[in-house]
């Protein structure tokens, strides 16, 4: 077992304008625990994904594919399915990958 306290919490700029992540947790094998910042009007292309994705909204309001998320709000991506991303206001998800996709 481990923790992470906010205060230890090393976040990084994404590969996207107004987007920062904080890496929670790496898995042997490729997978990753994340939290992730995106401001109001941010977007992240449209991308595939190795292996599921599952996202918790913990703040903000924004979204993913077809599919509008606020706070509380739950999404699963599957393998090979594929999504974009767009801020409506500042938000904070949560996000578990299987499979990083490379480059990020």
């Amino acid at each position: 077992m481990y923790r992470i306290g906010t205060e230890e919490m090393q976040w990084a700029p994404g590969k996207q304008p107004g987007v920062e992540r904080a890496i929670l947790r790496e898995v042997e094998g490729g997978g990753r625990t994340s939290l992730i910042r995106v401001s109001k009007g941010a977007t992240i292309e449209m991308h595939g994904h190795l292996g599921f994705e599952d996202v918790y909204v913990v703040s903000g309001h924004l979204r993913v594919g077809d599919h509008e998320l606020k706070s509380g709000d739950y999404h699963h991506t599957g393998l090979g399915e594929r999504h974009d991303l767009e801020a409506y206001e500042d938000s904070t998800f949560f996000a578990v990958t299987e499979k990083v996709i490379p480059g990020r």
